[in-house]
């Protein structure tokens, strides 16, 4: 194991003579090939050039420093810290042998050309992982300023692209190309403009969105959500259901009988760090709830095919639970339920008088508190020269809190 491990961040500001004499000092100094690029410029490389043995990959850079013995010095681009290597070193060895010395940041150099302050804006990466277009496009409408590290293939016009065909006309885009080199160079203009052009490697975005927040977090209309044969929680009783179920910022929540996932969508749009499992024994219904993730830009719905309570025993435990449909088990389903202890709230939605007294007989000799309402919406409705109130449903909705 590396005796200790100096990770340095490098790219903007010149390094401090401590930094300097670590160079000079330390004999072996490890590096990522698009890190060299960074350190060519400084005036310290010739001096020490013969010293920096390369990697392509991280996983490579990680399988020599566990080898290491010696205390050695890792080149990194900018803050270590930030979106960068020194977050995935610091999982594979132990903080006691790691030293982090930061540089400046790409996207703090970014804000300053522009006279952006850095505290507003939302940084994310996809250089080189994972992309989900609704990932993306959420973080987009829920931020004033939002900064992505891009690389060569999920570059800043493929970017402009995807928000130009999803109706994000409206935005301003600032490309950085090769910030603090002498060709530096920044670009201006709507997800159209960008979409056209080539931007020179190392670049990276910043999406300034005018509207963003104006787009309420509760209050989906029932004619927005996909659905059909009227498989979709009513908007009053969503509404009612999220407030029983108390949903904290960040935990699970299982989501029965999902349907069109009405209630689901609701929940995850309020919070990014809540983990939805929507459950629907429909295969049709499914692909709705699919749907309907795409078209509002959601990422934390995991939905999951099959007939609660069998496929309940491979989910996570969850914090809250939604029961909107049970498949005629619903008395398994209790029982299931009554098995997880953490479990301390669980709330019902009831149409049949029969299903409402089962989960009352179930519940009465047992430690629970419960919180019953009867729901009855009368919507404003016109017929010909006259008005009336047109009533829905009656919906009877159970709370069940752990005592």
């Amino acid at each position: 194991m590396v005796k200790v491990l100096h990770i340095l961040g490098i790219g903007y500001k010149p390094l401090t003579q401590e930094e300097e004499a670590l160079l000079l000092k330390i004999p072996k100094i490890y590096c990522l090939k698009g890190t060299l690029k960074l350190f060519e410029r400084y005036p310290q490389f010739e001096k020490i050039k013969e010293k920096i043995v390369l990697f392509s990959r991280v996983s490579e850079l990680i399988s020599v420093l566990k080898k290491e013995l010696d205390e050695v010095i890792v080149l990194a681009g900018g803050d270590p810290l930030f979106c960068g290597i020194g977050e995935t070193l610091l999982k594979e060895f132990p903080k006691e042998f790691i030293k982090i010395y930061p540089d400046l940041t790409t996207p703090q150099i970014l804000c300053a050309r522009l006279k952006i302050p850095f505290y507003k804006v939302r940084v994310i990466s996809i250089h080189g992982r994972y992309f989900s277009e609704e990932m993306f496009l959420r973080e987009v409408s829920l931020n004033p300023y939002l900064f992505v590290y891009t690389d060569p293939e999920k570059n800043p016009a493929f970017l402009a692209s995807l928000l130009l065909e999803k109706g994000f006309e409206t935005l301003t885009l600032y490309v950085g190309e090769k910030l603090n080199y002498p060709d530096e160079k920044i670009t201006l203009g709507g997800p159209e403009k960008i979409s056209k052009k080539t931007f020179l490697e190392p670049c990276s975005l910043l999406i300034e969105n005018p509207k963003w927040g104006s787009h309420p977090i509760l209050g989906l209309r029932e004619e927005e959500i996909l659905h059909e044969k009227g498989m979709i929680t009513k908007d009053s009783a969503r509404a009612v259901i999220l407030h029983q179920l108390e949903p904290p910022q960040k935990g699970i929540i299982w989501d029965i009988g999902a349907g069109s996932g009405s209630v689901s969508l609701e929940l995850a749009r309020l919070s990014p760090h809540l983990e939805i499992y929507a459950i629907e024994k429909e295969k049709n219904c499914c692909k709705i709830i699919e749907k309907n993730c795409k078209k509002f830009f959601i990422t934390n719905i995991k939905i999951i095919e099959g007939k609660a309570p069998q496929v309940l025993k491979e989910l996570p435990s969850p914090d809250r639970v939604f029961v909107g449909g049970t498949g005629g088990k619903l008395k398994e389903i209790l029982l299931y339920l009554e098995g997880l202890e953490n479990l301390k709230i669980k709330v019902f939605s009831f149409v049949t008088f029969e299903n409402l007294n089962d989960a009352l007989c179930f519940y009465k000799e047992k430690n629970y508190k419960l919180d019953l309402i009867q729901l009855q919406i009368h919507r404003f409705s016109s017929l010909k020269d006259y008005h009336y109130l047109k009533p829905e449903n009656p919906l009877f909705i159970l709370k069940v809190l752990r005592a």
